[in-house]
C-alpha cells in the first residue's frame, strides 16, 4: 500500500487515447485482473469522435478501481503525458498505451522489485522497467544482459545494446521534473525525456515479460520516421542533447548523433556557423557533415513520396464519389 502522504495510491496507470474505443476494453480488463489493487487509472483523450467517453463513463460506475477521464483535443501524446503527471495521485506513474495490456501480476512485480532496492538507495532510482512481448509470446526487442540490472536508459541503449520497447513504472515526483517541451510540437521523441532522467537517476531493469503490445497501423509507432522529418525541431533537440553526452557515448551512436544533428539543423535552416558552434567536437562535425547532407536529401524524398501517396488517395476518393 502507499505510505507517502502526498499520494492517495501506490500507482497511477496513465493511458493516452484517440479513437481507440475498440481497444480500451482490453486495457480495462487487464487492470481489472491486477493482483495488486492500490492504483488508479487516468485516461487522457485527444478529442475522440467514437464512443470512447461513453465507454469510460460506464466503467466509472462499476469499476473496482478509480477511473479519471479528461479530454484535451489536438494537443498530442506528449502534452497528455505532462497533464497526466500533474493529475497523478499515485506514488508511481505507469504509461500503458491503448494498444498495450498488462499481465495480472504486473503492478505486483513492479512494486516487488522496487522494494528490493535498499531504502537508502531508492532516491537514486527513478523506477523499475520490464520486458514487452507480442500476444503470441514473442519477445519485443532484446533481453537485459542480467536478470536484474541497475543502469540507466543511456547506457542500456548505447553500452549494453538493448533495443525494443520496454515497459515500467517511475516515481511520479521524478517524472514531473522532466516534462516534455511543449514548444517543439506533438511528436517529440521520448528519448529526450528518458535521456535527461538517465543523467540523474538509475533504473532497475528486470527480465520479466509484464506487458503485451499490439502495434496499430497508422499509430505513432507506425509513423515515427515521418514524424521525425516533419518535427525536425524536436529531432534537432534530441540529437543536440545526445552529442552533448560526450564521452558517455560509444563511437557508433556518437557518429549517428552528429549526422542527425547536422541533418535536422539543415531542415531547420540553422546557419552553418551556428551549427558548428553548437557541436562539442569540431572534428566530428566536419567528418559527419556529408552524412548529414545525405540524410537530409533522403528525408526530402520521404516527404515527396508521402505527399504523392496522399494525392493518390485523394484522387481515388474523388473518383469513388463521382462514380456514386
Amino acid at each position: 500500500m502507499n505510505t507517502n502522504p502526498e499520494f492517495n495510491y501506490t500507482f497511477t496507470v496513465f493511458t493516452a487515447t484517440l479513437n481507440r474505443a475498440g481497444l480500451l476494453p482490453r486495457v480495462y480488463e487487464s487492470l481489472q485482473k491486477q493482483t495488486f489493487r492500490d492504483f488508479e487509472w487516468v485516461i487522457g483523450d485527444g478529442g475522440s469522435t467514437d464512443n470512447t467517453e461513453q465507454l469510460i463513463r460506464e466503467w466509472q460506475k462499476t469499476s473496482s478501481f478509480p477511473i479519471r477521464f479528461y479530454s484535451e483535443k489536438g494537443e498530442g501524446k506528449n502534452a497528455a503525458l505532462n497533464q497526466g503527471a500533474v493529475m497523478a495521485q499515485g506514488r508511481f506513474f505507469c504509461i500503458l498505451d491503448s494498444d498495450d495490456w498488462y499481465v495480472p501480476k504486473t503492478l505486483e512485480r513492479f512494486l516487488h522489485h522496487w522494494n528490493t532496492i535498499p531504502e537508502s538507495e531508492q532516491p537514486k532510482f527513478v523506477g523499475v522497467c520490464g520486458l514487452c512481448a507480442y500476444e503470441s509470446g514473442e519477445l519485443i526487442g532484446t533481453r537485459f544482459p542480467k536478470d536484474v540490472l541497475d543502469s540507466n536508459a543511456i547506457d542500456l541503449r548505447y553500452v549494453h545494446k538493448v533495443h525494443g520497447d520496454k515497459s515500467g513504472m517511475m516515481r511520479t515526483e521524478v517524472f514531473r521534473q522532466f516534462p516534455f517541451p511543449k514548444e517543439l510540437g506533438k511528436f517529440l521523441g521520448d528519448f529526450v525525456v528518458w535521456n535527461r532522467i538517465a543523467q540523474k537517476y538509475q533504473t532497475r531493469f528486470i527480465n520479466e515479460e509484464l506487458t503485451f503490445k499490439e502495434y496499430q497501423g497508422g499509430g505513432l509507432t507506425d509513423k515515427v520516421a515521418l514524424n521525425w522529418v516533419r518535427d525536425s525541431g524536436a529531432a534537432l533537440l534530441c540529437s543536440r542533447e545526445l552529442i552533448g553526452l560526450g564521452s558517455r557515448l560509444p563511437w557508433d551512436p556518437k557518429i549517428r548523433g552528429y549526422a542527425n544533428y547536422i541533418r535536422h539543423s539543415l531542415h531547420q535552416h540553422v546557419p552553418f556557423g551556428q551549427q558548428m558552434a553548437g557541436a562539442p567536437s569540431k572534428t566530428l562535425f566536419f567528418l559527419c557533415y556529408p552524412i548529414g547532407i545525405y540524410l537530409r536529401m533522403s528525408d526530402q524524398k520521404v516527404l515527396r513520396d508521402n505527399e504523392t501517396a496522399k494525392e493518390r488517395v485523394n484522387r481515388i476518393k474523388v473518383k469513388i464519389v463521382n462514380e456514386n
